[in-house]
């Protein structure tokens, strides 16, 4: 949940800035995308995120959406893609700054406050099967060798997951409610190496592959009625972004991510996803 948590952050917040290039000549246009992908809340267009999605994820199933279709492998190019950028922040607290910033200055409080308590509903709703397939491919794939010993560190996320925790939106949530979140996705949790606080970034490419695809198929698990309640809840919320408003959330997410070619080659990769994402979710709630 921990890594769910600030990859969600990143991913997010960065959509908006890695849109159209370049900067200066783009500007309106990429303002324009930037409500867009605001209000879809997709990783740089790349997954249904852990807990922020307009469109509700698919419901468990026999035949998974994910595994064995070209969305699995789209997944997997982003996670390779993003791979290198993710391993080049330097730190993410400022990105986390504005976006909370953003969320309590231009997000109306119970709006905020209802993503919230439907994200934690949905989340609580995944069955325990699922979480706990989820930490085999952590522990197994994602991070096997890798210790606080040898790791790579998201530098400021333990700010930031302090931070998130300790939001308006996240304290509105019932407590009772958010000790049971904890208890659920403590077994996954515990397969993700800590170092200072900080979460440790997949070890390779071929590891960050793996977790971008079990990412998806453990949001997969969200049953659609609170899939579809967060959804409504999302796109209310998100609707409430302006163009003037998104500019300090773009510069943030600009500074964090930088323009390096690695960077332009993973918003090729998200943006390449983002249908195959929409449709296959679409189809599955049918």
């Amino acid at each position: 949940m921990n890594l769910k948590l600030a990859v969600l952050l990143l991913s997010s917040s960065s959509a908006a800035a890695f849109n159209v290039a370049p900067w200066e000549s783009k500007k309106v246009q990429m303002l324009t995308e930037a409500k867009k992908n605001f209000s879809n809340v997709l990783a740089a267009g790349a997954i249904c995120a852990a807990t922020l999605l307009p469109l509700p994820c698919p419901s468990n199933a026999a035949d998974s959406f994910v595994i064995g279709t070209p969305l699995e492998t789209q997944l997997a190019n982003f996670g390779a893609a993003s791979y290198p950028v993710f391993n080049s922040i330097s730190d993410v607290t400022p990105l986390t700054d504005k976006f909370l910033g953003f969320v309590d200055t231009k997000i109306k409080a119970p709006d905020a406050a209802d993503v919230a308590a439907k994200a934690v509903d949905g989340l609580l709703a995944i069955p325990d099967a699922a979480i706990t397939e989820y930490k085999g491919v952590l522990s197994k794939g994602v991070y096997a060798g890798v210790s606080n010993a040898n790791c790579v560190t998201l530098t400021g996320s333990g700010a930031t997951l302090q931070k998130l925790q300790n939001s308006v939106a996240a304290k509105s949530v019932d407590a009772s409610k958010i000790t049971a979140l904890t208890k659920k996705f403590a077994p996954a949790n515990s397969a993700v190496p800590m170092k200072g606080g900080d979460i440790c970034l997949p070890p390779s490419a071929a590891a960050s592959e793996k977790l971008w695809v079990a990412q998806a198929e453990l949001t997969a698990n969200m049953p659609k009625a609170e899939a579809s309640a967060l959804s409504a809840s999302i796109k209310k919320a998100g609707l409430q972004a302006t163009r003037p408003s998104l500019i300090s959330l773009v510069s943030a997410a600009e500074s964090t991510f930088s323009k390096s070619p690695e960077a332009i080659k993973m918003v090729a990769a998200g943006k390449a996803v983002e249908p195959n994402v929409i449709a296959t979710t679409t189809a599955a709630t049918k």
